[in-house]
């Protein structure tokens, strides 16, 4: 009886970590449709990550402080990595020479690997940052089953809506 106990025990603790580090947020963030993520983007390009650059020095001394003692109801964003990229095709807007990534810090951001291929929708870098800033939707383009069809339907939404009207 001991050992069954234990086992649903640690069965129920195995089941509760497994989803540990998805992202969770008050309100919960919603990942946009295709259409939305195709439309709301400055930039929509398949890229290959060339390689991923730690934080400096400054920036970990700043993640770990956020990190152990976040600031209660105060907006802020962990310092992230770049990631230095190749453009395979520009599909929507142009993209700034010599760009790097905002690679996300936490599992609610956008992270990208080293070596992988995406489908990148982003926002052009802003004033306070010269990185891109990957948005929510950015996929892989090597983590089957459906990633040759998704990013047919990301043409298909440029397309269609750049298609003269009558």
């Amino acid at each position: 009886m001991k050992r069954t106990l234990l086992v649903a025990v640690a069965c129920a603790l195995f089941v509760l970590a497994g989803n540990a580090g998805a992202c969770r947020t008050d309100p919960p963030i919603v990942t946009p449709t295709l259409r939305e993520a195709t439309e709301s983007a400055d930039i929509v390009a398949v890229i290959h990550v060339d390689g991923v650059e730690w934080r400096t020095p400054e920036e970990e001394a700043e993640f770990r402080r956020l990190w152990e003692r976040p600031p209660m109801n105060t907006p802020f964003s962990y310092p992230a990595r770049s990631a230095r990229f190749s453009v395979k095709r520009v599909l929507k807007g142009s993209i700034p020479a010599n760009t790097l990534i905002w690679s996300g810090a936490t599992s609610c951001d956008v992270d990208l690997a080293e070596g992988r291929d995406y489908v990148l929708f982003a926002s052009l870098p802003s004033g306070e940052d010269d990185r891109l800033m990957p948005l929510r939707g950015t996929f892989p383009l090597d983590a089957p089953p459906y990633t040759d069809a998704m990013l047919a339907e990301v043409e298909s939404f440029l397309t269609h809506s750049n298609a003269p009207t009558p």
